[in-house]
C-alpha cells in the first residue's frame, strides 16, 4: 500500500461510514489516489537520480523505492507534526521486521511555505543529481496567496541544482454534488485545519496565472479534472 492512515484521518473515516454507504466513499478516494498513478509514471519515465517530496504525508512510496533502489536518494518532507510520527512508525516496524531501514530514505521537517528550503533541506541532497521534486495532493490545501509563495519558493530552490524539474497538478474541474463538497470539508477543513481554495476554471487560466508569476513551465497532461505540469530553472 502507498498510505499510512493517520489515527485521526481513521476515525473521521469511519464515523462518516455510519451517515454515507462505503462504495461511495471508496468512489471518491479513488478518484484522488489516481494522483499517485500519474505521479509514479512521471517518476518511471523521468528515472531521477533523487527525489524530493513536498507534503508527503504518510505514504510509502519513498521508503518502497529506496527499499528496491540502493541507489536513489529520495527525502520526504513535511510539517513535524507527520515526520516524528511517520519516522517512529517505520523505525518501529524495521526493528519488529528485523529489516534495515533504508540509508537512502530521507524524512526531513519541513515548511515549504518558507524560506530557505535549499538549506533546510541541504544535509540530505546532492544539488549534482538529476532531482525530480514533486507534490501529490499539496497545493489545493494552500489559499491563493500561500500557493503563489509556494510556487515562488519552488522556483528559488530549483535553481540550486545542476538539473531539477517540479512535477505537481491542479485542480481544474472536481466531481460535482454536495457529497463531495461535504467529505472536503471533513476531510480537509478539519484535519488540515484548511479551507484552501477552489482550483482553477480552465487550462488558460492556470497557464496565465503561472506566466504573471514569471515561471517557466511546461504542461504535461488533463487528466480526471486534474492538470499535470512542471517548473523548471527560470
Amino acid at each position: 500500500n502507498l498510505y499510512f492512515v493517520s489515527p485521526k484521518g481513521f476515525r473521521l473515516y469511519d464515523a462518516t461510514k455510519m451517515f454515507i454507504p462505503e462504495k461511495k466513499l471508496r468512489e471518491i478516494f479513488n478518484w484522488r489516489l489516481r494522483l499517485s498513478a500519474v505521479i509514479d509514471e512521471k517518476i518511471s519515465t523521468a528515472k531521477p537520480e533523487q527525489i524530493i517530496d513536498f507534503g508527503s504525508g504518510y505514504s510509502l512510496r519513498g521508503f518502497n523505492l529506496c527499499t528496491d533502489d540502493n541507489s536513489l536518494n529520495y527525502v520526504d518532507a513535511d510539517l513535524s507534526s507527520v515526520t516524528s510520527r511517520k519516522k517512529k512508525i517505520l523505525e518501529k516496524m524495521c526493528l519488529e521486521k528485523n529489516f534495515a531501514f533504508p540509508k537512502n530514505y530521507h524524512i526531513v521537517s519541513l515548511n515549504v511555505l518558507g524560506d530557505n528550503l535549499f538549506e533546510e533541506i541541504g544535509g540530505v541532497i546532492d544539488a549534482n543529481k538529476n532531482t525530480l521534486i514533486i507534490a501529490e495532493g499539496l497545493t489545493s490545501y494552500f489559499s491563493k496567496d500561500e500557493f503563489a509563495s509556494f510556487i515562488n519558493n519552488t522556483r528559488s530552490l530549483l535553481k540550486n541544482f545542476r538539473h531539477a524539474e517540479f512535477y505537481s497538478h491542479e485542480n481544474i474541474s472536481q466531481p460535482k454534488g454536495i457529497l463531495y463538497k461535504i467529505l472536503r470539508y471533513v476531510f480537509v477543513s478539519i484535519l488540515t485545519r484548511s479551507r484552501g481554495r477552489r482550483g482553477f476554471d480552465n487550462i488558460e487560466e492556470f497557464k496565465k496565472y503561472l506566466g504573471g508569476l514569471g515561471a517557466k513551465f511546461a504542461l504535461d497532461t488533463s487528466k480526471d479534472g486534474f492538470l499535470f505540469y512542471s517548473l523548471f530553472k527560470d
